[in-house]
């Protein structure tokens, strides 16, 4: 199966509706999110391509699902149309699949004249795309939008305008969904549908907030009994029509009408949210409700539902459930497998963008973030995902992507607190990426002072007209003048005073690709081309809680020493180091608080650091307390945090005062013997291409050694960044599994520490 699973249909799925959640538009109850487990990713592929084989044997040598309905059911074709959808979205190229060439071969030349099969036809073929498929695209919008009823109600088959007696949510869902996907595609859907179908959708809410398969008269009054699949169904197409309604609001940053239907029925979602059922039915249409329920949860960014990571729960259930043949649910199961196969490949796309919700006008364009993770999907065959985090929130996927978005049309004032948040998830790796949406001069002053506030060390000053954002792939590019802040390795916050989210939020076109282009060059530069996940950190690793119970084998005193410069431009590296010993070498890790070299001691700290990103000197003193501490039993590491070259020459300048050094044969205890054999090692990309080829696989540690023990250790190759993981194109050193497994072997030796019998692989 194609890995890049959603290339094409995460495209169509995000360009169908945005996030209308807070700020300018819906709210809706916040439950406090509880912490869960991620599902193993490996296992989520393993299941999706089960789930594809199982509907690729279901495809007949005519291309017709084997379990399709009859010719004379209204729902004739849906199977089929079901099962291409659910290929599409899992990567399936149907170029190099027979039976899925098959059955798109037959969609496209089908007679069908039920809306439950014309919909998702067009559901479909807006995930395959291609001008064949846009064409009959083009002719089932129309068929969709001729079918409801004068009062936008839709049953099994065209009601052609007229009024009907009978007429259910569950086809009005789909043919929504249709016409959605289509408009998506570029179809020209007129206004009028979509008032008359939000219409439709606000008359059959129920009291309670939620939906039912159908109203009847009780009373007096429209009934229905509330579920969950159908309240996720109201709510995926009451956004499709509060989108398409209010473009001028949005196109002009003012404040979009408060959509009450929507917040209560996400208040309803949240409080009967159940992952093992369907809520209020069960196990009935189980497997829809998982489909419903993604769809929500993706259009509006949020990663918890009734205060549960929706996707990991349901990707566990379904993992727990799947057959031994690939299938889900029983008897006929194409219609739930295909459910399912959908729920897990369209949430497992990564995180790219998490747009912050602030108090304040946070959200003037809802679709932007949308509009661009999937044309980046789109443009370079990877699945990206977007995200909605509530700036006060502990736990809501702080770590799962890389660019943290804060767009505004007004004023913004954060407390201490949520700096906090903010440079906590910069300083994990993370950037900070800030846009005065309709050019407001109040966000952009704003941000200069929250700025001022994140990095007090650091300047926020224009970008030269060289920096990769503006010439790394693109040359035309759009909004210029942007503004940045760096520690000297890396972009920590970009800001654009001038809008770019209206581009994105009306999506890709000749006049706007400049923008896209801008965008297209920032991730690039934050993936290594694209070569590396989005995420910053997916697995952070936190330090154990020692106690009498779970007492660490050893332990080992780190001194990080300042002095009189830029000593301390990645305060995190050595966090993320002694979660790492304690979590794959049952080491303890103590690091000291910021310690003057003045201060330092080899009995108290018998591991002592120096890093650094800018030119630096020592004063005589310092050197003295060095060489007493090094005399003294203590080893120093010195690393060039960013492959500096200014910390790198400063510090050959003042090493000859302490020894000649010389490079660390590759039989050294410090790579044979420590917890990882390190015979071979990596070097990021843009540092490889400069180097010999019989160099690229070697360590290149400098050492002064007092009797035989290397008692200061020098790295001209980056160790500082690669310990925090992120990936970013211009940065030269090791690959941060290798600078990882390096300073952990590092330490293991200075300290005298022998490895465990067995050990665990380095965190990645």
């Amino acid at each position: 199966m194609n890995r890049f699973a959603n290339r094409i249909c995460s495209f169509a799925l995000v360009l169908l509706v945005a996030a209308i959640a807070g700020g300018q538009g819906p709210t809706e109850a916040k439950p406090r999110p509880k912490p869960v487990k991620p599902v193993d990713p490996r296992k989520v592929q393993r299941a999706i391509d089960a789930g594809a084989k199982y509907l690729l044997s279901q495809i007949g040598k005519d291309g017709v699902c084997k379990s399709e309905y009859a010719k004379s059911n209204p729902r004739f074709g849906g199977k089929t149309m079901l099962c291409i959808y659910a290929l599409a979205a899992a990567g399936v190229d149907y170029h190099k699949t027979p039976a899925m060439k098959r059955a798109i071969k037959w969609a496209m030349a089908a007679e069908l004249n039920g809306t439950y099969a014309v919909a998702l036809r067009a559901a479909a073929l807006a995930a395959i795309k291609g001008d064949l498929a846009h064409k009959q695209l083009r002719k089932d919008a129309r068929w969709l939008m001729k079918a409801p009823s004068s009062s936008g109600a839709y049953t099994y088959t065209s009601a052609g305008g007229t009024a009907i007696s009978e007429h259910d949510n569950s086809n009005a869902h789909f043919a929504t969904m249709g016409v959605a996907a289509a408009a998506a595609s570029g179809v020209e859907i007129p206004q009028t549908y979509w008032k008359l179908i939000e219409r439709y959708w606000l008359a059959q809410q129920q009291p309670d907030g939620g939906w039912g398969y159908c109203t009847r008269m009780r009373d007096g009054k429209p009934f229905a009994n509330t579920y969950g699949s159908m309240t996720a169904a109201g709510v995926a197409t009451l956004l499709a029509c509060f989108d398409q309604l209010n473009q001028k609001h949005i196109i002009r940053c003012d404040t979009v009408p408060h959509h009450q239907a929507h917040s209560r029925a996400m208040k309803w979602l949240d409080s009967q949210f159940s992952i093992k059922q369907n809520p209020r039915k069960g196990q009935e249409y189980y497997y829809f409700w998982l489909f419903s329920l993604q769809r929500v949860g993706l259009l509006t960014g949020r990663k918890y539902i009734g205060g549960v990571d929706w996707y990991a729960a349901g990707a566990r259930q379904l993992l727990r459930r799947q057959r031994d043949d690939g299938s889900w649910g029983y008897g006929d199961r194409v219609e739930r497998t295909a459910f399912g196969l959908l729920f897990l490949a369209r949430g497992a796309a990564p995180i790219l963008v998490s747009k912050v919700r602030y108090p304040g006008k946070w959200n003037p364009r809802p679709r932007d973030a949308a509009h661009l993770a999937g044309w980046l999907s789109y443009s370079y065959e990877c699945p990206l995902g977007w995200s909605v985090i509530d700036i006060d929130s502990d736990l809501a996927g702080w770590d799962d992507g890389r660019i943290l978005y804060l767009s505004g049309a007004g004023p913004v004032v954060l407390t201490d607190k949520q700096i906090d948040r903010l440079r906590r998830f910069v300083m994990r790796g993370g950037i900070i990426l800030s846009e005065s949406a309709c050019n407001n001069g109040d966000f952009t002053v704003d941000m200069h002072k929250i700025y001022q506030r994140l990095f007090p060390r650091y300047r926020l000053k224009r970008l030269d007209k060289n920096h990769p954002v503006y010439n790394l792939e693109f040359k035309d590019t759009a909004p210029g003048g942007l503004l940045g802040v760096s520690n000297g390795i890396r972009p920590l916050a970009i800001h654009a005073p001038r809008d770019f989210s209206l581009a994105m939020e009306l999506g890709i076109s000749k006049s706007r690709r400049a923008n896209f282009n801008l965008m297209a060059n920032l991730y690039l530069m934050l993936t290594e081309k694209g070569s590396r996940p989005p995420g910053i950190q997916q697995d952070w690793p936190d330090e154990p809680k020692w106690s009498d119970t779970h007492k660490p084998r050893a332990t080992i005193r780190l001194a990080r020493l300042k002095y009189k410069g830029f000593w301390n431009p990645e305060p995190l590296a050595t966090e993320w180091l002694a979660g790492h010993l304690g979590q794959t070498q049952n080491i303890r890790l103590i690091v000291s608080k910021p310690l003057a070299i003045e201060a330092l001691n080899a009995k108290q700290w018998p591991v002592a650091q120096i890093t650094g990103a800018k030119a630096f000197t020592l004063s005589a003193k310092q050197i003295g307390v060095l060489k007493k501490y090094l005399a003294d039993g203590g080893t120093l590491m010195v690393d060039a945090a960013g492959s500096n070259n200014d910390f790198a020459t400063s510090w050959v300048k003042i090493m000859p005062q302490f020894g000649q050094a010389r490079l660390i044969p590759p039989n050294s205890p410090i790579y044979t013997k420590g917890p990882y054999n390190i015979t071979k090692v990596r070097y990021r990309r843009q540092l490889a291409k400069r180097m010999l080829p019989s160099e690229r696989n070697r360590p290149r540690l400098q050492a002064v050694y007092v009797k035989g023990r290397p008692t200061l250790i020098f790295s001209v190759e980056d160790l500082a960044a690669g310990i925090i993981g992120y990936p970013l194109l211009d940065l030269a050193g090791y690959h941060p599994d290798d600078a990882k497994r390096i300073m952990t072997n590092i330490l293991c030796h200075a300290a005298k520490i022998k490895p465990p019998a067995k050990t665990k692989p380095p965190a990645k």
